[in-house]
């Protein structure tokens, strides 16, 4: 017996994606404004980006079960070989780099023992904090970001395809 692929994503992994990709961008924002203020101001801003980070890592788990548990649309094909694998490579190394992301925060976290300062109120922010490799993953996290953007509306708008619908509710 075979099963047809769906041709949309699961109300669950439509909310999943979107639910994500918005806490990404906030907390994206909230992390560039720790930049060039003073420490105190920094530890308000970082009450809320390290939890939003810990509930994207979180929710991307929750995804990859989805993804592995759930049947999903076939990949999206351009007609190109070479596009295509593109298009599949950059879907893996942005999960793999949503997961990176909250990951090396928590590592900069350890490292300079945030919580109690961020959470706590003990003691202070440390003036050497470096985003170490947290800042160097974010660019091209947010590159990564950039281009899966930059395709589905390529897809939408010149293609004219529809593939944002299989991103969203319905039938």
């Amino acid at each position: 017996m075979s099963t047809q692929a769906p041709k949309r994503y699961s109300p669950l992994w439509v909310t999943l994606h979107w639910v994500i990709a918005l806490l990404v961008f906030v907390t994206f924002y909230l992390g560039l404004s720790t930049i060039d203020i003073s420490l105190t101001e920094k530890v308000g801003i970082l009450r809320w980006h390290m939890p939003l980070g810990i509930t994207v890592l979180v929710l991307m788990l929750v995804r990859f079960i989805v993804r592995w548990r759930t049947p999903h649309p076939e990949p999206v094909t351009v007609g190109n070989a070479f596009l295509d694998k593109i298009g599949e490579w950059t879907h893996y190394l942005l999960y793999i780099f949503a997961i990176l992301m909250p990951l090396t925060g928590l590592m900069l976290s350890v490292t300079y023992n945030l919580p109690p300062v961020v959470f706590g109120g003990e003691g202070s922010l440390p003036r050497d904090l470096s985003p170490m490799l947290h800042g160097l993953v974010y660019p091209i996290f947010a590159a990564l970001i950039l281009l899966h953007i930059l395709a589905a509306l390529y897809h939408q708008f010149i293609r004219k395809d529809n593939l944002l619908a299989r991103m969203w509710y319905g039938k």
